[in-house]
């Protein structure tokens, strides 16, 4: 399952270049983009339906052959010609046997359901095709966060891609939860106890690389960059519910660091750090940092 760590990779480019400490605000990028007709030509399927998850793989391969070439080539959100590319790639993720709507968080992304998942064997497919589905989309965020360390930024790009690849670890976690209860009187699969542990593992990263992403003020435009925190609101809690405590710390402690890196902007992180709970004891807090203080953070 390594596409959990790609947002994370996405995080570590913008730290290498600076982006997050940087004032300037990155313009973002001319619309150069394809037609659809023109995406099809160079491999990319159909947007007009579903894709599974080898078209969707080979669309992202696509779209990196292409992104080396010149990035400004990639579809965009909120381009007349390639929008129903982009729509197609951060598409709901069409699930066999899956019902995780019924616990999503609110503003989560809704799945037409056919029904739910009664055993083992049903919810085993269901995190296999979720799986397939997560590998390519893991690729999204990376992709649209390489310019960052030039001179323009895909901000609404970057915030979807991002809400997308935390919503793949949710809905990961969910089902996963679910099959764990339906061993809970006896031993849990070791497919199960894996699978668990490398989605939890990922999960955490994904969401330091999430944090990280927010904390470039320069690289988005502040609608966008609101966008990108009411994902983070309705995702990290619901997300970090499902994980180890063990893998909490680290987030707590990244989460602070970037407050102290912006107290400007300490209101915005109290509101996701409020919604931030953990083994019932509550919400998250760490005192407001004072003005002129000085700030010591160890890099993650």
């Amino acid at each position: 399952m390594a596409h959990v760590h790609r947002l994370a990779l996405a995080a570590l480019l913008l730290l290498l270049a600076g982006t997050a400490q940087a004032q300037t605000p990155l313009m973002v990028a001319a619309d150069h983009s394809l037609t659809v007709a023109q995406y099809i030509v160079k491999g990319v399927p159909s947007p007009a339906r579903v894709w599974h998850d080898a078209e969707l793989r080979r669309a992202v391969e696509v779209l990196q052959k292409l992104a080396a070439e010149d990035p400004l080539k990639l579809p965009r959100l909120e381009s007349a010609a390639s929008h129903d590319v982009f729509a197609r790639l951060i598409a709901p993720v069409p699930l066999a046997h899956d019902t995780t709507t019924a616990t999503l968080p609110e503003g989560a992304t809704p799945v037409a359901l056919p029904r739910e998942p009664t055993t083992a064997s049903e919810l085993r497919a269901a995190i296999a095709n979720l799986s397939a589905y997560a590998q390519p989309l893991g690729g999204l965020a990376l992709l649209y966060a390489k310019p960052l360390a030039g001179d323009f930024c895909f901000d609404a790009e970057l915030a979807e891609s991002t809400r997308v690849a935390l919503e793949v670890n949710g809905r990961l976690l969910l089902l996963l939860n679910r099959a764990r209860q339906l061993y809970a009187k006896g031993k849990t699969p070791y497919w199960l106890r894996r699978a668990h542990e490398q989605v939890s593992y990922g999960s955490a990263l994904t969401i330091r690389g999430a944090l990280f992403i927010y904390s470039a003020r320069r690289a988005f435009r502040p609608e966008w960059r609101a966008k990108l925190m009411t994902s983070l609101q309705n995702w990290i809690p619901t997300v970090m519910s499902m994980m180890p405590e063990a893998t909490h710390p680290p987030i707590l402690a990244h989460l602070h660091g970037l407050m102290l890196e912006d107290p400007k902007g300490y209101a915005e992180w109290q509101v996701l750090q409020h919604g931030m709970t953990f083994g019932g004891h509550g919400p998250v807090t760490f005192a407001k940092p004072r003005r002129g203080a000085k700030k010591h953070r160890k890099r993650p």
